[in-house]
């Protein structure tokens, strides 16, 4: 949405600029641990951040550690088409497109069974509601229109809005974790159905 690209520069300055980002990502990380669907994920989503996101390459990390099973997103293609694929170590990355941090397909087998499945969100912000703002490109917004696992939004407690811009199939977390907080997000269908 054309609305949303002056939302979006001024949201990405005012993160870019945050102070102590290290400090609050490993509180992030800490409350990312101790939910119990993280606990339970028998697989993980996770992005891989860069510049001012918050780091989850200590996650990554942890989890590999334990022996968990790890996938990171793949960009497609042009079009906002991904795909996630197991990473056994951070040997199995290298830089793709838009110089973010992809699985090699050549050694890193496709998700392709997604019970289980809890997936960590970026976003340059999230609502209230739980709903985010992207980069605009579309990826995580076509991919979770079809996801059915845990999503969790992740972000530092400056970077929430009160409400931000958005279209009928954006798609709302189930949980959104920030540094101060863990807020489960009420989903409109829950609340219909206790009407």
């Amino acid at each position: 949405m054309e609305k949303k690209a002056p939302l979006r520069r001024e949201l990405l300055a005012r993160r870019d600029a945050l102070p102590g980002r290290e400090e609050r990502s490993r509180a992030i990380q800490r409350q990312v641990l101790a939910l119990p669907e993280y606990r339970r994920a028998r697989r993980l989503l996770l992005y891989l951040s860069q510049g001012s996101e918050v780091d989850t390459w200590p996650l990554l990390d942890r989890a590999l550690a334990q022996g968990r099973a790890v996938y990171a997103p793949r960009c497609l293609d042009g079009q906002g088409n991904m795909a996630f694929y197991r990473v056994f170590s951070r040997e199995d990355l290298a830089p793709g497109r838009f110089g973010l941090w992809e699985p090699l397909q050549e050694r890193c087998p496709l998700l392709t069974e997604w019970e289980g499945a809890l997936c960590l969100l970026p976003g340059i912000a999230f609502d209230r509601e739980g709903f985010r703002l992207g980069y605009g490109k579309g990826y995580y917004d076509r991919f979770l229109s079809s996801y059915q696992g845990v999503k969790i939004g992740i972000c530092y407690h400056k970077c929430i809005a009160y409400h931000l811009p958005k279209g009928r199939y954006d798609v709302p977390v189930d949980f959104l974790v920030t540094e101060k907080s863990i807020r489960k997000i009420k989903r409109t269908d829950e609340l219909e159905a206790r009407k």
